[in-house]
């Protein structure tokens, strides 16, 4: 059997693939399942992995290296099978997918043995340049990324010996060629190292002519090359006589899904001509509204989920918002498609929620959920993110009062929405009440809309903020209204506001839930409490510290969190996959014992009669969706293992 190992589609925009890392190496043995490859799309990462059992026999790209959906990557087939056939074809389509991008060759590239120069019609040698066998440098066979640098670095791919495959010239070798072309070196020898081990030694600026090698023959593994970068001293950046050293830590290149923001986003400041209105909405209902649907549809509605609904609404009576424009034409939606912006590694991503006004509350609430799970834990696919047709973007939970949203093309309008405040209001009885309000930030496109149409829009979203319950379905109305009658809607409504905001909730709920916002109190000595909402309990310190060891430590305290918030994570990434799991147990320990915390390392330790590969896919996504481990500082690793109860 075997197949030629493609660059895959990640969506109908998808122009361009880059592959990001091999994980195994060419030569290496493969099973159906194992990853094999890691690539990124303008939008998205991905994994590529094997179809068959057998070998990666073939590898066509570098590490880096961008080609177009559909083109090989690598061949997989059994280790001596004969896979001629599979390498005529997939040689084929990389010539055709060069052609394509580069523009037609006059000349498909003839065998090595035929590549004798012909006499030109003049009689004499052919103006093109060529090497001594006759091939021209665009008949040589090069990556894109080996092309670039060679016209960067004024090398002639000519001149060029290749290490690839078939004798391929990569971006390595034309910056070996370089650099033997300013020292005089015609050795020629390069280093035996893996492609993996290569990218390595980019990543961290090692010299592989410097590293010993360990593996078969003396060949140089990633190890190796992280092994001599540990030993060898940071780089020093002191060019400028006089100026103060700079040591360099690391270098992240511009490419990928952050290159594609960044396009979009200018492309969308320099053509869309932004304006942003700002206005404030009180916002007690809402959070009464958001904490009477979670009890009367027995399900989470969030205050986002209510504001979704108030937004949509607020959609549908100005139509011109809801809308895109492309090619000097504003056109107008009958979905609302809501764009929700959501942080995740790589970016800020907005995944859609298809057609608000058709769904209930409780639909919005369960998939809009849904949706930034697997936005968060990178499950989310390229089709997530199109077919917006206004977006939604909160940075209020992170306590910014006032921003101005960048439009996100082609789209014409975005809302923010910021930090809650409370604002002194005139109540009833001519007194001062304290009330909730939420700002909202409108940015528009002046092209396609005015700033009037702006100001109604907002005077309309307001309106519905204020008072959301025509919105809601009647059995919500009906027992806010019976709530409201009894006293019981504004203190149920508290424990929603640390959601949005991340403040303490104003008056006492029977139960208050924390919502992200915690407070402690240190009365006296090194001991304390912790208030959560309706719950509390008291931490100190160890008697070394000045304590009396007679609670958790602050380190303690927030190694707990971790542990929970990774066990919530792993159960939920279970229940997603259908993954029969019982007991979750999870171990975190801090080193050293006292002072800073310089190692982080955690246990899984899951009870399952699911196969390995299921459960480190669990214990992986539990780890980049659990929320709390990225509050660890930059140099703080976490050093996560798994196991099996």
């Amino acid at each position: 059997m075997g197949y030629i190992v493609r660059m895959p589609k990640l969506g109908l925009e998808m122009e361009r693939g880059t592959l990001l890392d091999w994980a195994a190496d060419e030569g290496d043995s493969v099973s159906e399942g194992d990853l094999i490859a890691e690539v990124e799309s303008e939008k998205s990462v991905a994994d590529v992995e094997a179809r068959e059992d057998g070998a990666l026999r073939r590898t066509y790209l570098e590490a880096g290296e961008s080609v177009p959906p559909g083109t090989p990557i690598g061949i997989v087939a059994p280790p001596e099978s004969d896979i001629s056939g599979l390498e005529s074809e997939a040689t084929a389509d990389l010539e055709a997918n060069v052609e394509l991008e580069d523009g037609p060759k006059t000349e498909i590239e003839p065998a090595a043995d035929d590549q004798a120069a012909e006499p030109s019609a003049a009689g004499g040698a052919d103006a093109e340049t060529t090497d001594g066998d006759g091939a021209s440098a665009d008949e040589i066979k090069a990556s894109p990324r080996a092309r670039e640098r060679a016209a960067a670095l004024g090398v002639d791919l000519t001149t060029v010996e290749g290490t690839g495959y078939q004798g391929s010239i990569s971006e390595a070798d034309v910056e070996r060629a370089a650099k033997e072309a300013d020292t005089g070196d015609e050795d020629g020898s390069e280093p035996d190292a893996s492609p993996r081990a290569r990218k390595r030694a980019e990543e961290l600026g090692v010299d592989l002519s410097t590293v010993e090698g360990t593996g078969y023959q003396g060949a140089i593994s990633a190890s190796d090359v992280e092994a001599a970068a540990e030993s060898e001293p940071a780089a020093v950046d002191a060019t400028a006589g006089g100026a103060a050293p700079r040591t360099l830590d690391e270098e992240r290149p511009f490419d990928g899904m952050r290159r594609t923001i960044a396009s979009r986003l200018s492309e969308s400041y320099r053509e869309a001509v932004h304006v942003t209105v700002h206005r404030e909405a009180d916002a007690e209902a809402l959070f009464a509204a958001a904490d009477v649907a979670s009890d009367v549809l027995e399900t989470d509605v969030s205050v986002q989920d209510v504001l979704l609904r108030a937004v949509s609404a607020t959609l549908a009576e100005h139509p011109g918002f809801n809308a895109t424009f492309e090619d000097d034409v504003h056109k107008h939606w009958s979905e609302r498609n809501l764009g929700i912006a959501v942080d995740v590694e790589q970016g800020l991503i907005a995944p859609v929620l298809p057609d608000v006004g058709e769904k209930s509350l409780a639909e919005i609430a369960d998939e809009r959920r849904d949706l930034v799970d697997r936005a968060v834990s990178g499950d989310y696919t390229m089709d997530d993110l199109q077919g917006g047709t206004f977006t939604v973007t909160n940075l209020g939970v992170l306590g910014v009062e006032s921003f101005d949203p960048i439009i996100n093309p082609p789209q014409v309008a975005i809302l923010g929405v910021d930090a809650v405040a409370e604002r002194p209001t005139r109540g009833d009885d001519d007194g001062v009440e304290w009330r909730r309000h939420l700002p909202f930030d409108l940015t528009f496109d002046h092209r396609v809309v005015d700033g009037a149409d702006a100001a109604r829009f907002l005077e309309t979203l307001v309106g519905h903020v204020a008072e959301p319950w025509p919105l809601l379905p009647d059995a919500v109305a009906e027992a806010a209204d019976a709530a409201d009658g009894a006293g019981g809607v504004a203190a149920e409504s508290e424990s929603e506001a640390a959601e949005v905001d991340g403040g303490p909730a104003g008056a006492d709920a029977e139960t208050e839930m924390p919502g992200r916002s915690v407070s402690a109190a240190n009365p006296e000595g090194m001991r304390g409490r912790i208030e959560a909402g309706s719950f509390e309990w008291s931490y100190d310190e160890p008697e070394s510290s000045g304590g009396t060891e007679t609670g958790p430590t602050p380190v303690d305290v927030f190694l707990g969190g971790l542990a929970s918030c990774l066990s919530l994570s792993a159960r939920y990434q279970a229940s997603k996959r259908d993954a029969a799991v019982d007991e979750i147990r999870v171990d975190v320990d801090a080193a050293p014992e006292e002072g800073s915390v310089e190692r982080i390392e955690a246990t899984i330790q899951i009870d399952s009669d699911e196969d390995d590969e299921t459960l480190e896919r669990i214990v992986d996504l539990a780890e980049r969706g659990c929320h709390v481990s990225q509050l660890l500082r930059a140099d703080l690793d976490l050093n996560l293992t798994w196991d099996q109860l």
